[in-house]
């Protein structure tokens, strides 16, 4: 009992202490409490302090956003404005460094100017102010019409006009150094001769022939008409006016379809007594094997090389006529006709160019794709193919030899051991080497002053100074007209141009000297004078030969369908086809120089050949007889 009671105090006295210790511990929790409420009650102060003073803030902050957007508006209208300036500059930039280079490139040129000498104002004044106002007017100058009104020229005559360009070319040599020329043209100057007046009968000749008009349309008349009153009541009457019927005629033009048919010809093979088996006879052909008759040839040739027209033309042509055939077999077709033509005909035309004494030459070029082996890539070369023409003989001849442009080819064809003395052409290296090798023979090569008249064009934007020079050239080719109006022969010719020409070619060779030791002349000019002073031989001899003509233009024409058949069938496919394509425009030119259709000339003599014509000489443009009949020797 005594422990027990002694258990309880202790308890008791424990949950004594503990009950203190709660009561301190609640004591010090109130006391902590009042403290908290106090921190409570002053961070509620200080919290509403700054809540106050964050809505102060909030409200300066939305004033201060409307202020902020209001001015990013302003802003952006700014930057859109300074990006569409910006696009501008840019441009004007872009447009500055073009307009620097250009003024770059213009200082570069000027720079060339200058070292050449070439008056660049004149230039600039020549292309804002153009002296030729249309290409005719370039034309005119070119073909050496005479810077004079055609009134002018026929109020002042040949003397006249004479005395006029004889005037400009001593102004011109008179410029400078006129104590030095005045010496050096000590030469008593020759009186002008007057020309003979035209007689009557050439008067009312010249004024019969009236000018063509234009506009005006031929055509072969099939069939006229009567005049046709079925319109009309029976008692009309055709009305009479000053003694003559009031009628005319009206026409009208009507198309042919071309057409190209096919005959069929049945051979049998037949068992002979006592003989091998025969073949029944095959119908007439040009050649053997080839099918192309003499009108189908006509076709062809006269659409090729007179019409221009390419070969794929040709077969979209032959197909919309019912006929078809590859490209490859009509070429071979043709290629063998040409051939045929060429072998028989050409060797006869060379030769007969050959016993001329005087002739034009020249050469162009052509394209031709060929190749050496057939293991080998085709390629495409430019080749050249030289001429011949002689106008006496009215012939025209092409030569083809491998597309060389050696002088070789012309040399040993057409020269070497022929009647041949003098000829016309450029100065292309072939022609002072064929002089040089033929010298023995008395071989003689004229320039052609077209050829120089038309460097001295060239070199007129350049300076215009040489204006004189290209005027004496004019007046040259003025005189050249003159004497084929007058149908003057070669000594009647040599005389007049004695009279009228070799004074002032005398005097343009003066001045051409006086230029050359000018320093103040640019480059092109210099190099149009040495052209002529080069060759100053050479371009005087047409003063001496009467059958000279003074340019060889007339052969460089003869070119002219060959270069414009290039742009239609672009090139040739075999070295072949160049040699036949050469001997083709021969006849085609020789045909035009003699009035001759091209078309019926080909049918009429490939169906002379294949009737077993061997008079190959009367068959040639010159010897052409569309009348005479077909001669045929003998086995």
């Amino acid at each position: 009992m005594i422990n027990n009671k002694s258990n309880i105090e202790m308890q008791l006295a424990t949950y004594k202490s503990m009950l203190t210790k709660a009561s301190n511990d609640l004591a010090k929790s109130k006391q902590l409490v009042g403290l908290l409420k106090q921190q409570i009650e002053q961070g509620n102060t200080e919290l509403s302090e700054e809540l106050d003073k964050a809505n102060e803030r909030i409200s300066m902050l939305s004033e201060d956003l409307s202020d902020a957007n209001a001015r990013i508006y302003v802003l952006e209208v700014a930057l859109t404005q300074a990006e569409s300036d910006n696009s501008e500059l840019r441009a004007e930039v872009s447009r500055l460094h073009s307009k620097a280079d250009d003024y770059e490139k213009a200082n570069a040129l000027l720079d060339i100017a200058d070292k050449a000498q070439v008056d660049y104002k004149t230039i600039i004044e020549v292309l804002l102010h153009r002296k030729f106002a249309h290409n005719s007017d370039m034309t005119n100058l070119l073909n050496g019409v005479l810077d004079t009104s055609d009134a002018e020229v026929n109020e002042l005559g040949l003397d006249g006009l004479k005395k006029k360009i004889s005037d400009a070319a001593d102004e011109a040599l008179d410029e400078k150094h006129k104590d030095e020329e005045s010496n050096a043209s000590s030469a008593p100057e020759q009186p002008a001769v007057k020309l003979p007046k035209k007689t009557e009968k050439e008067k009312q000749k010249s004024d019969s022939q009236l000018p063509r008009k234009r506009y005006t349309t031929t055509a072969r008349v099939l069939k006229s008409f009567g005049i046709d009153k079925s319109d009309l009541p029976e008692n009309a009457k055709v009305i009479i006016r000053k003694g003559k019927k009031d009628m005319w005629v009206v026409r009208l033009f009507f198309y042919q379809k071309q057409e190209v048919y096919c005959k069929e010809y049945k051979i049998a093979r037949f068992n002979v007594p006592g003989s091998d088996p025969q073949s029944s006879k095959y119908p007439q052909s040009i050649i053997k094997g080839n099918p192309l008759m003499p009108s189908f040839c006509r076709f062809y040739l006269e659409s090729k090389f007179a019409y221009h027209l390419s070969e794929n033309r040709l077969l979209d042509m032959l197909s919309q006529m019912g006929m078809k055939v590859a490209q490859s077999t009509l070429n071979g077709w043709m290629q063998q006709i040409m051939t045929y033509l060429r072998e028989r005909l050409g060797p006869v035309m060379l030769e007969r160019i050959r016993q001329c004494v005087y002739t034009q030459n020249d050469e162009s070029r052509i394209v031709v794709r060929s190749r050496e082996s057939k293991e080998d890539k085709f390629k495409y070369n430019v080749e050249y193919i030289h001429a011949a023409l002689s106008m006496e003989a009215k012939l025209c001849v092409m030569e083809y030899k491998e597309g060389s442009r050696s002088h070789s080819v012309q040399e040993d064809a057409i020269f070497k051991d022929s009647c041949i003395r003098v000829f016309t052409a450029d100065r292309a290296v072939l022609y002072e080497t064929i002089e040089k090798d033929l010298e023995e023979m008395g071989l003689v090569r004229t320039a052609c002053w077209f050829h120089a008249r038309h460097r001295f064009v060239d070199a007129y934007i350049s300076d215009h100074r040489v204006r004189v020079i290209i005027l004496m050239m004019n007046y040259l080719f003025q005189i050249e007209r003159e004497s084929k109006i007058r149908k003057h022969t070669a000594k009647q010719r040599r005389r007049f141009r004695l009279k009228y020409s070799a004074s002032i070619v005398g005097k343009l060779m003066k001045l051409l000297k006086k230029i050359k030791l000018d320093s103040s002349y640019g480059a092109m000019v210099q190099r149009a004078v040495n052209y002529v002073l080069d060759d100053e031989k050479a371009f005087k001899v047409f003063l001496q030969d009467g059958r000279v003509e003074m340019h060889n233009n007339a052969v460089e024409r003869m070119f002219r369908h060959l270069a414009m058949g290039r742009r239609n069938w672009m090139h040739t496919g075999s070295h072949l086809g160049a040699e036949n394509i050469a001997f083709m425009f021969s006849l085609f030119e020789s045909c035009k120089l003699n009035d001759i259709n091209f078309g019926d000339y080909i049918e009429d003599i490939l169906t002379r050949l294949m009737e077993g014509e061997q008079d190959f000489m009367s068959l040639i443009p010159c010897n052409y007889n569309s009348n005479k009949k077909v001669n045929v020797k003998a086995a």
